[in-house]
This record gives structure tokens, sequence and C-alpha cells, in this order.
């Protein structure tokens, strides 16, 4: 027999599984302290145990983007047979819940981003304003040679990384291989907004912001300095501040966009400058290695990108639990 109420719970689309969880389960203890009425029932099994009883609404988890999520608060905020729960990007980076309220307090309503929101009211009610909703994905399905380990790709919709060819040109391999390593820095980053600035364990100062920094300056020096010979300084470090890279990611909006710009603006010199060189015998000088070609720097290149990406594997785990090659 169906329920006359009925709860759901929609999260945001791009949200990394971890998040997704997290968020559902705020959402749920959340809603649940709002909701009147006894707890249900325990019950037994067969062999006497005692098994807590459960909410008997089933909880479907539905999917929406921000603007989505957005609109749904709102329409679902103004009706009083309906009770809402959003779950914010306010409270995510907030420390605690007295670091969430003061924070709140100071952030204008038209500012708030919606990770996830439960509702919960009359069945037609609640229907009617998610029915348009897709249910939330799962996550990707491990490939079938990872069967059993830990953790299979990153979990992003349409990764195309590691789907070309093989075999072939040996400048088109190192480039497809590079570009793969250059995709996972961007993955390990995607969805976090501040948080790609979070430090690991002191006394290390590594953040996915630094490897961002960091490699944007590697592939300015390697490309734009000792390949095309230009006069072309580090933009995030320099002999008086030779971790600045690192030392200045901090996490704030400008230092995040100015870090994106400057290594996406280093790869669009990279990708140009290999797409017109003669041939990979092409040399150039560098201070520490000397005379060095084209294809040790893109070999180089892969292996710098491979070693930091590994950092990334543990800093994106620690920020939200998100694993995968």
């Amino acid at each position: 027999m169906a329920l006359p109420t009925k709860q759901v719970v929609v999260v945001r689309a791009d949200l990394p599984h971890g998040w997704a969880v997290n968020a559902a389960a705020v959402l749920g203890l959340s809603l649940g302290r709002r909701l009147a009425g006894p707890p249900p029932q325990d019950d037994k099994d067969a062999s006497g145990g005692i098994h807590a009883g459960l909410d008997p609404h089933p909880v479907p988890v539905l999917s929406a983007t921000a603007e989505q999520l957005r609109e749904l608060h709102d329409k679902a905020g103004g009706r009083e047979d309906v009770v809402t729960v959003g779950f914010n990007e306010v409270a995510r980076r907030s420390r605690d819940y007295d670091d969430y309220r003061a924070a709140l307090a100071a952030t204008p309503g038209e500012e708030i981003e919606y990770v996830a929101i439960a509702l919960f009211g009359p069945r037609n009610r609640v229907t009617a304003l998610t029915k348009h909703l897709p249910l939330h994905a799962s996550p990707t399905p491990p490939h079938p040679a990872a069967e059993g380990r830990r953790g299979d790709l990153f979990p992003a919709p349409g990764d195309r990384r590691f789907t070309g060819p093989a075999t072939g040109d040996e400048r088109r391999l190192l480039l497809e291989m590079l570009g793969y390593q250059r995709e996972t820095l961007r993955l390990k980053c995607s969805g976090l907004h501040t948080d790609v600035a979070r430090r690991a364990v002191e006394p290390s100062t590594l953040s996915l912001l630094g490897l961002v920094r960091h490699l944007a300056d590697v592939e300015r020096r390697w490309f734009r300095c000792v390949l095309a010979g230009q006069q072309a300084p580090p933009l995030f470090s320099s002999e008086a501040d030779p971790d600045g890279d690192f030392d200045g990611a901090v996490p704030e909006p400008e230092v995040i966009e100015a870090a994106w710009r400057a290594w996406e603006g280093e790869v669009a010199f990279a990708e140009e400058f290999v797409a017109g060189a003669a041939h990979l015998g092409l040399e150039g000088h560098d201070a520490w290695r000397g005379t060095v070609s084209l294809r040790w720097v893109l070999m180089h290149l892969i292996e710098e990108y491979a070693r930091h990406n590994g950092h990334a594997d543990l800093l994106r785990e620690r920020i939200d639990g998100t694993i995968g090659l």
C-alpha cells in the first residue's frame, strides 16, 4: 500500500560519490529530526536478534544540476506542507556547526550553492516537484581487469583517457600519454572549489592547488624556456621564494582561478609547440641537464605528472574519500 507521504533526496549531478553519500546521510539525519512521531517499532529476526526499526518510506536519490537544485529549493521552500532541508556549500566547507552558522549569516542568499536537498511531504506534492529529475547515477562499474581492486578509474562522466591507440607513431603515443596524465590532474581537482587548496598532513605543504601551480611552472620551463628559448621566468616561484608554488596555494577564488588560467595557458603553448616541431630530436639547453631533446622533455613530463598524480591520489582521497586512477 502506498504511503500518503513521500521523501526524496536530490544531489548535485557532478558531486563525487563520497560527497553524495555524505550529503544523503547528513540530510537523512537532519530531516528525521524535523519529523514528528514515535520511532519505528524494533523487530526480531528468526534467531531472536533485535533490529532497530526502519522508516517505512522508500528514499529515492535523484540527480539535478546546481541550477535545478536552487530552483527546487525555492519552490519547495515556499510550501508549508513540504519539509525542505538543504545542504549547501557553506555547510560543506565549514569546520563545525558554529563555523557554519557564522559563515551562513555572512553569506547573501543569492550566493548560496546547494550540494543536495531533502524533501518530505504529501506524495502528490513531492512527486510534482521532482518527477522530472532522473535517479542519481551509480559509480562507474570497475574495469573487468580490475575486479576486486580497491579503486578503478576515477569516477568521471565521459572520461576518454586510456582509450587511444597503443601502437603507432612515437610522437602521437608520447602526446597521448602526456595528455592522459594532464587530464588525470584536472580530474583529481574537479568539483572541489576552495578545498582544492586543502593541504595534506603537517609538516607537508602539498595540496592539489599547489600541484597545479607547480606543474604550470614545469610546463613553462621546459617548453617556453628550454625548447623555445624564451625569457619566461616562473609564475609561482623564484630564487627568493623557491617554494612559492606550494606556499602561495591559498584557498582564495582569485588564486585558484589564476592557477588554472596559468596551467591551461602553458599546456596550450606546449601542445602548439610540439605540433609545430619538425621532429622529436629538436634540442634546447637546460642549466640542469644540459642539452635535451623534445623527445626527452616529453618523457620527463610524463614522469613528472605521473609522480605528482600519485600525490594527487592521496590528497583527493583525504579530502572527500574519492579514489580511482
